[in-house]
């Protein structure tokens, strides 16, 4: 993911294109000036009509919830007096459920567009091949039959399990279990061996499809604790000599081992009629990867996946005018990228896959050409430390160039517009939006804040909306997002027509509703039935009103988005009787630089805080080289010059942000390794696993207070 848009490429190309852009900006900028209202529907592509901003006051985007049940609550000012959406509409049919959403999604490609429905890639060197919806329903049909003559009955009481990256197949084994009310249950490699056993006897697995030979390994090296186990089918073609050893550990502990193909014959062969699910059937078990304990499996209904796809549809309407193409990379494991695909498939949209390395991501964006764009901070981050980078080597005279297409480009934004401009899009900002293949109208991200400062940057330069959203596995994904065409940042938009949002009192805090901030709190069509088999922990997230209490602190700006202020449960009393935040602490010390990673700790002990610090190593060794202090990463985090470079930049920041003292950190341990999924500090969708942390550094912040004492 770090190379999607990579250095050394991208330094080149852009810098070559601002040299040749140099002389045509110069000689067009004139002529562009004077004869402007001519020549500006060659010279202008608007990615949207403006007709559809003139009924939005964008000084009042949400409104009071009172007619839909609830004065306390907001929705946004788009849904206006209806109610929240618990259905779906496409091509003038409503439907309730995934099953009859992707019957109309089929007659719609087949109407409309090409029929093509999933696409992959056989090797680097090849082009998309496409599996049409007619292909695609008739594997699903096929899948489904042969599960049930294998034993597996249609229903709400069979779970079938999917281990599996992003593919073809592992959609097409969703949608086999839609045909016949199963409920599929995903596994992801990061969600480490005792989380897999729990979650296969939990939701009693006796299927689960797997496509890597190593994952299928780890099951038969578990099997003694996995009872209900009995067939693990492969998705994928492994070698001769992979498949022979897998049979035969298979046979060994009483697997059956089937592939995937074999399992289409099966069906082919006795076909057996769909059993459609109603609206309130299960239609999936999604774990949530807490920051503590086992994960939680989420209940989510076809109502919530079919309310909120409708909803996602009318928030990006203005952009969707044709037969849109999605890439897929963002696990399907997770409901954020679930939720997306399932709306794809709606709609009579196109999805292709990425070839599974997510360092070769920009190969598959340029082939697939996609136009929308789900994306994380972490990679939205790295594009945005590249052309930076890059920038920071152009000549005077290419910044002076790329700065005033960045000009233009901002105020495009402010106005509420994107465009695509022949000269600041064409020539000087090509190769970015080459990058994303080209065609991108959308870039949609979510599951952890993005800077102000670079989601405002991506706005201007990606040729594309490019908006921030909001959302937990609990309610299918997404509940807000910024409405297309807003140019402010440091918010998460509003809610979507398929829920409403409002703030609840947390005194222990300080946070009140009545002054428009407080626990955001999440009622619609999208909030889950609750965790499989755990009703304590379900009560904890779901009071008896159907409110899902996020532990979110949000507050409602003025113009009325939702910005995320705190976190509720991640707080500590010190010593002295305060509570401490760390998540906000950590937010304001991110800024720093120097900082690519930071943990705050404290304990009711203490009447002070600590702080871990992974500092950025790129940026500092280019200051160690810049100072002449010698040594790799390693070394210059034990170097004192070092640890008080980055202390003092604490300090300013601190003051910046008006920090009390009790706030302020007053020692920090520099440690070269970043926190990651692999070393088990990070959960799979990039959150701190607090615990972990707390243990791992144990004796670095036992000494660290001991300096202090």
């Amino acid at each position: 993911m770090d190379r999607m848009v990579s250095d050394n490429s991208l330094s080149s190309s852009l810098q070559t294109t601002l040299a040749v852009g140099g002389a045509l900006a110069l000689v067009a900028g004139a002529v562009i000036h004077r004869h402007k209202d001519k020549l500006s529907s060659f010279i202008v592509e608007d990615l949207t009509s403006e007709e559809i901003y003139q009924d939005v006051d964008w000084q009042k985007l949400t409104i009071s919830a009172q007619a839909q049940g609830s004065s306390e609550a907001r929705v946004a000012a788009s849904l206006g007096s209806r109610p929240l959406l618990t259905s779906g509409k496409s091509d003038n049919r409503v439907f309730t459920t995934f099953y009859e959403g992707f019957k109309c999604g089929k007659d719609i490609s087949n109407k409309l567009g090409d029929g093509k429905c999933l696409g992959y890639r056989v090797d680097r060197q090849s082009e998309y091949q496409w599996v049409t919806y007619d292909e695609t329903d008739q594997t699903a049909t096929e899948i489904g039959s042969g599960l049930i003559h294998l034993g597996e009955n249609h229903g709400q009481d069979t779970f079938i399990g999917i281990y599996a990256t992003n593919s073809v197949e592992w959609l097409t084994t969703a949608i086999a279990c839609h045909f016949h009310s199963m409920i599929y249950v995903p596994l992801y490699d990061t969600l480490g061996e005792p989380a897999i056993v729990h979650i296969i006897n939990q939701t009693s697995l006796k299927t689960v499809f797997v496509d890597k030979p190593e994952n299928i390994l780890t099951l038969l090296k578990l099997i003694k604790e996995l009872p209900t186990l009995k067939r693990i089918i492969l998705t994928k073609k492994l070698s001769t000599e992979q498949e022979n050893e897998i049979r035969n550990k298979a046979q060994e502990v009483g697997i059956e081992i089937m592939s995937y193909n074999q399992l289409r014959e099966l069906g082919r062969s006795k076909p057996v009629a769909h059993h459609p699910p109603k609206a309130d059937d299960i239609f999936e078990i999604c774990y949530t990867s807490g920051t503590t304990g086992l994960p939680k499996g989420a209940m989510l209904t076809n109502k919530n996946i079919v309310s909120l796809a409708q909803s996602a549809r009318e928030h990006f309407e203005p952009v969707f005018g044709g037969l849109e193409t999605l890439i897929s990379y963002l696990p399907l494991a997770h409901s954020y990228e679930q939720t997306i695909e399932l709306l794809f498939l709606c709609n009579g949209f196109k999805i292709g896959y990425y070839l599974g390395d997510v360092r070769q991501l920009a190969d598959d964006l340029a082939y697939l050409k996609p136009t929308v764009m789900p994306c994380v901070p972490r990679l939205l981050n790295r594009m945005y430390d590249n052309i930076q980078a890059t920038i920071r080597q152009l000549s005077p005279f290419k910044r002076y160039l790329f700065n005033m297409a960045l000009s233009a480009k901002t105020n495009d934004v402010a106005q509420h517009r994107v465009r695509r401009h022949m000269l600041w899009d064409g020539v000087l900002l090509k190769r970015i939006q080459q990058r994303l293949g080209g065609r991108v109208k959308v870039i949609a991200s979510g599951a952890a804040p993005l800077s102000p400062a670079i989601l405002q940057f991506l706005k201007s330069v990606c040729g594309a909306y490019v908006v921030e959203g909001y959302g937990q596995t609990e309610c299918c994904g997404v509940s807000s997002c910024q409405i297309l065409g807003d140019p402010t940042v440091g918010n998460i938009g509003v809610p979507l027509h398929c829920n409403m949002i409002k703030l609840a009192d947390v005194p222990d805090m300080q946070y009140f509703a009545k002054d428009n901030v407080g626990e955001l709190c999440i009622k619609g069509s999208n909030v889950f039935k609750g965790y499989y088999r755990d009703d304590e922990k379900t009560k904890e997230a779901l009071d008896n009103e159907g409110w899902l209490h996020t532990g979110d602190i949000a507050k409602w700006t003025v113009t009325g988005q939702i910005q995320i202020i705190d976190r509720k449960k991640h707080m500590f009393k010190l010593a002295q009787g305060e509570y401490v935040a760390p998540e906000r602490i950590e937010n304001i010390y991110i800024h720093s630089k120097y900082i690519a990673q930071v943990f705050v700790y404290g304990n009711g002990y203490k009447c002070y805080t600590v702080a871990i610090i992974v500092p950025d190593a790129e940026i500092l060794e280019k200051y160690a080289r810049d100072n002449k202090i010698t040594g790799d990463i390693v070394t210059l985090c034990n170097k004192k010059e070092i640890k008080d470079l980055i202390f003092n930049d604490l300090k300013q920041l601190e003051k910046a942000h008006s920090l009390k003292g009790f706030e302020t950190v007053k020692d920090i341990y520099l440690h070269p390794e970043q926190f990651s999924v692999e070393n088990n500090l990070l959960t799979p969708t990039m959150k701190t696993k607090r615990p972990e942390l707390g243990k791992y550094f144990e004796t670095e912040i036992e000494e660290m207070y001991k300096n202090i004492e």
